[in-house]
């Protein structure tokens, strides 16, 4: 079609426009498929290696090995069953590695450097241990006196979040490891910890867990579905998946109507040439097609890059997983639905959205478009008398670009969004950090086996100390809780609970968590001793470092049926010389604030990735936008330059009320978008063992603020460029 032939033309002679269309559809491919690609590649490879290395269906502690009778009689049910002994033995102070002789049938573990276990004397130990804690490939660790050479760094499926305990926030590497030897040299070890892993083969979990909690003292029972060592990580990445394709869909529908409004403002300019060819003969389905060619080529070709530099740049969005948990090398995949929804859709988009709204536009008669005539629109009936002449002009022409406000709000809106939740996760974290430097009074706390006098007294709180577990709605599995006893008149919280006080009392932390509130009944399990209790909830009390609740001592010890003086912990300023054979866990307050300061490390690329997007959405699609609205006026800019008008006052006619526009956009996006940061994050942290909640200071307003501005200034110059550039001869072009 001869038609087409200016398509070229069009292209040059608005070449950054398109440009910015390209770039914003650009990023929204690249989002949906940056993301999605990258927990693709990570669900892909870690179920593979689940698949090839027997992941177990569960395992339980217990504090003595099963006998020969037991084993049998889970055997027999058609179970698969395995010893899973480990040792946490102490290299330094604050750092300690789990050793688990090799596995052979279930859970068995998959080099990432180096080599395997082949001799004795050797050990291969999880990647980040090593690097943290600059523990080589041929180096050598001393483990009970004897020289154990590290030949290779491993994975283990069942050890995806290496935490000491399943209530542990996050890894801390520098702290605490995994490592496997042969089977000779682990024998040797002492102070081993009995723990079994099983494959049910379909038997129900439930006649295992029978068997073992009638023969043995289980301390704990973990099916794969509440092991978040485990599968904790897949929660964590769906919620990033889902949020990106959602937003870059968001994104996508946007553009097609900003594309449509640039068209409408073409077609409104060559009216009278799309009259004439509808006299000559055209149809309007070819008027359409060709209005449509350009578009759909720029779509295509943004959609194209960006969908390959989705797959680029998967490898960086992936760090912010692979930093944290403890995964073999990720292998590349390339889901044909990607490109599906990475190039097909938005094209797809763009297509119909446009298709209709420039098939409406273009019902007229050719007589219409001959004359130029426009329906008048009601808003331009409004009365806006008793105001000066400038505002009366800005409002006018706020009024007559109102679709194109609409848009431009629409657009400070996902910007604002995602600007908005850059800031949120760091303050978050940040917060978090500090909340628990305030309220953790104790530099060491102490788990123990069985109870041991400590001589020395001072800095020192005796504590019963209980690990249970709670059901999540939102994850639907058990969360690990902690039921802690402490003293009347405690020194290490703020809180108190008198000796005759026999309520329980849940944290902060726990009640926004579980949307928990005074009066109701908790349900806390007793894993490893299959027990339930069913607790009335007394009141809440301040305390958000981990998830806790409390109990007088005494009246704990009743609950559990233990003497009124029975103890299993301890609550330090200082640090006790206690033989390691009686202590299960010790917790230290440099590395609860070093586990949450990682927390948040981690989180900095998520971080950095989102504001640089949304810095670049913002900007770009606020010049184009504001661009098709002073486009639509360059007859009438020119008119006015004609009258005298210099180049200050045109400005303040043209550009004042785009000002307006854009703050008032902030003011109501930056409020909307923090009370849908607020209800989405509790989701997206549902699977973590803490509680974080979005509270944003006056400064991190004023952040979000200054950067939406500073993208408006950015665009004001460019168009104020723009505008200088509008010839006088403009005036009288498509003059009767």
């Amino acid at each position: 079609m001869v038609l087409n032939k200016r398509i070229l033309r069009e292209f040059v002679g608005n070449v950054s426009k398109y440009s910015g269309l390209t770039i914003l559809i650009l990023i929204s491919s690249m989002l949906i498929v940056g993301f999605s690609n990258s927990v693709d590649c990570i669900m892909s490879t870690c179920q593979n290696a689940a698949l090839q290395n027997n992941l177990e269906d569960g395992e339980f502690y217990v504090k003595s090995e099963l006998s020969d009778m037991t084993l049998e009689k889970i055997k027999s049910l058609g179970v698969d069953i395995e010893e899973n002994f480990y040792v946490d033995y102490k290299l330094f102070e604050n750092q300690t590695i789990r050793i688990f002789k090799d596995r052979k049938n279930i859970n068995k573990i998959s080099i990432k450097k180096g080599n395997n276990l082949n001799g004795s004397n050797q050990i291969v130990i999880d990647e980040h241990f090593g690097e943290a804690n600059d523990y080589k490939i041929l180096n050598n660790l001393i483990i009970e006196k004897k020289n154990f050479k590290v030949v290779g760094y491993a994975t283990a499926s069942d050890y995806t979040r290496i935490i000491k305990k399943t209530s542990d926030l996050t890894p801390t590497p520098k702290n605490f490891g995994i490592g496997f030897m042969n089977e000779e040299d682990f024998k040797n070890l002492r102070d081993k910890s009995y723990s079994y892993v099983f494959k049910l083969n379909g038997v129900p979990v439930d006649k295992v867990k029978n068997i073992v909690s009638n023969n043995s003292t289980v301390t704990e029972f973990i099916k794969i579905s509440d092991n978040s060592r485990a599968i904790g990580y897949i929660d964590d990445i769906k919620v990033n998946k889902n949020m990106s394709i959602l937003m870059g869909f968001v994104i996508c529908i946007m553009i097609a109507y900003m594309i449509s409004m640039m068209i409408i403002n073409t077609i409104d300019e060559e009216s009278a040439i799309i009259g004439a060819l509808y006299s000559l003969g055209y149809v309007k389905k070819e008027i359409v097609k060709h209005f449509m060619i350009l578009p759909t080529i720029i779509v295509s070709i943004g959609a194209i890059i960006g969908t390959s530099l989705g797959f680029v740049i998967k490898d960086l969005l992936e760090k912010a997983t692979t930093n944290t948990y403890s995964m073999p090398n990720i292998t590349r995949i390339y889901p044909p639905y990607l490109i599906f929804i990475g190039v097909i859709i938005p094209i797809l988009i763009v297509i119909i959205v446009n298709y209709f709204i420039i098939s409406k536009k273009l019902n007229s008669t050719p007589l219409q478009l001959l004359r130029k005539e426009k329906k008048a629109s009601k808003l331009n009936n409004v009365k806006i008398n008793h105001f000066s002449f400038i505002t009366k002009f800005r409002l006018r022409e706020f009024l007559r670009e109102i679709r194109g406000n609409i848009i431009l709000f629409c657009g400070i809106f996902f910007a604002t969004f995602g600007l908005a939740f850059g800031v949120c996760i760091y303050r978050t974290g940040d917060d978090y950090v500090k909340i628990i430097q305030d309220q953790i009074n104790y530099n060491y706390m102490y788990i123990l086996n069985r109870p041991i006098e400590v001589t020395e007294n001072k800095g020192l709180e005796k504590i019963t100390s209980k690990g249970l577990s709670i059901y999540s709605k939102d994850i639907e599995m058990d969360m690990d809780v902690i039921l802690q006893g402490i003293n009347e008149h405690s020194n290490f919280y703020s809180f108190s609970i008198p000796e005759n006080d026999s309520g329980l009392y849940i944290s902060d932390s726990v009640q926004g968590k579980f949307n928990l509130n005074v009066g109701d009944i908790i349900t806390l399990k007793d894993k490893g001793e299959n027990k339930i209790f069913n607790l009335k909830i007394k009141g809440v009390v301040k305390y958000k470092s981990g998830l806790n609740v409390f109990m007088n001592r005494s009246q704990l010890n009743r609950l559990l049926k233990e003497d009124k003086y029975y103890f299993n912990g301890y609550l330090s300023k200082n640090k006790l010389d206690i033989n390691d054979d009686y202590v299960n866990s010790e917790v230290t307050y440099k590395n609860t604030i070093k586990s949450a300061q990682d927390n948040t490390y981690n989180m900095y690329p998520t971080i950095a990735f989102i504001v640089i997007s949304s810095s670049a959405i913002l900007i770009i699609s606020m010049y184009l936008l504001l661009k098709a609205m002073v486009d639509k006026s360059i007859s009438s800019i020119s008119l006015v330059k004609i009258f005298g008008f210099n180049q200050k006052e045109i400005n303040k006619l043209y550009l004042g009320s785009l000002l307006y526009t854009v703050l008032f956009s902030i003011v109501i996006s930056i409020p909307i978008s923090v009370k849908i940061i607020k209800l989405m994050y509790p989701g997206m942290t549902a699977d973590v063992q803490a509680y974080y909640s979005i509270s944003l200071e006056p400064k991190d307003y004023c952040l979000v603020v200054i950067m939406v501005m500073v993208g408006y200034f950015i665009s004001d110059v460019l168009l104020k460029r723009h505008i200088k550039t509008i010839s006088l001869s403009e005036a009288l072009k498509n003059r009767d």
